[in-house]
């Protein structure tokens, strides 16, 4: 075999080649954890940005008066709202929590306000809506509202786990064209993940009245009730349903806050 030229040496093609493999995958984490972390940052711009809008939305009249025996004006101004996007369909405002946002029902998919927004633009964070089991009138026995655990959502939610905060707010408003519903805060309580539509039938008095028995005495660790509120057959509810904080829980359990109607005001 010929010998090397003095001075020249012949490397290790392998080893060369693995090296550049190396560099390359070094070089693609670098990417990728650059784009996470800017992934996490808008994600954040996104919650706080939405949080501050919510906030200062201006909170809408929870009781309007009428005059000269005419219907008064709805706080909200649902034609503009309903123009944008017909999916809108009722107003929700919770004193206290900085939840004041509309509720929206796709009439094709009962999952596509889980990450659209209102405008019905891709949104991983989604926005407040109902299914097409429940009527938009909120004549059900039981109505179900979901939204995300973040700080535009359903996040304040969870200020219902505070013993105190729960005893002195006390109502939630529902808003929809021609209505202010009040409702009186039941229960807030920590409950497992089935489809709460899909596993009742609320047809049936007796399945009716048990749902509601455990609504005000829920089977749970982590619970606020009202004391002295009871639901009956003809009691209609509304249950606001998110995720818990505890990440490790999420995939079986939810948080729900429900209220109860209590009045129903007639206006334009």
């Amino acid at each position: 075999m010929a010998e090397q030229p003095l001075g020249k040496h012949v490397g290790n093609p392998g080893k060369k080649r693995r090296a550049a493999i190396l560099k390359g995958v070094i070089a693609v984490l670098l990417l990728v954890a650059v784009g996470c972390g800017g992934y996490v940052l808008y994600m954040h711009h996104l919650d706080q940005k939405g949080a501050e809008e919510m906030s200062a939305t201006g909170k809408p009249a929870t009781k309007v008066e009428s005059k000269n025996d005419e219907l008064p004006d709805n706080p909200i101004d649902f034609a503009p709202l309903i123009q944008e996007n017909a999916d809108i369909y009722a107003w929700l405002y919770i004193p206290g929590t900085d939840i004041n946002t509309p509720l929206l029902q796709s009439s094709v998919d009962d999952l596509f306000y889980l990450n659209h927004d209102k405008d019905g633009k891709y949104d991983p964070y989604g926005t407040a809506f109902s299914q097409m089991a429940n009527a938009r009138d909120f004549s059900d026995p039981v109505t179900v509202i979901y939204g995300h655990v973040n700080r535009r959502m359903f996040h304040n939610l969870h200020y219902f786990e505070d013993a105190d905060f729960f005893n002195e707010n006390t109502e939630f408003y529902i808003y929809t064209p021609g209505h202010i519903l009040k409702y009186k805060i039941v229960s807030a309580y920590q409950y497992d993940n089935r489809h709460i539509l899909n596993s009742f039938n609320f047809a049936d008095p007796a399945v009716r009245q048990e749902y509601f028995n455990t609504v005000c005495n829920p089977d749970a660790l982590l619970k606020n009730v009202r004391e002295g509120v009871s639901l009956d057959a003809d009691s209609k509810i509304v249950q606001l349903s998110t995720c818990v904080l505890d990440k490790s829980q999420r995939s079986n359990s939810r948080y729900i806050v429900s209220g109860v109607l209590v009045n129903d005001q007639e206006t334009k």
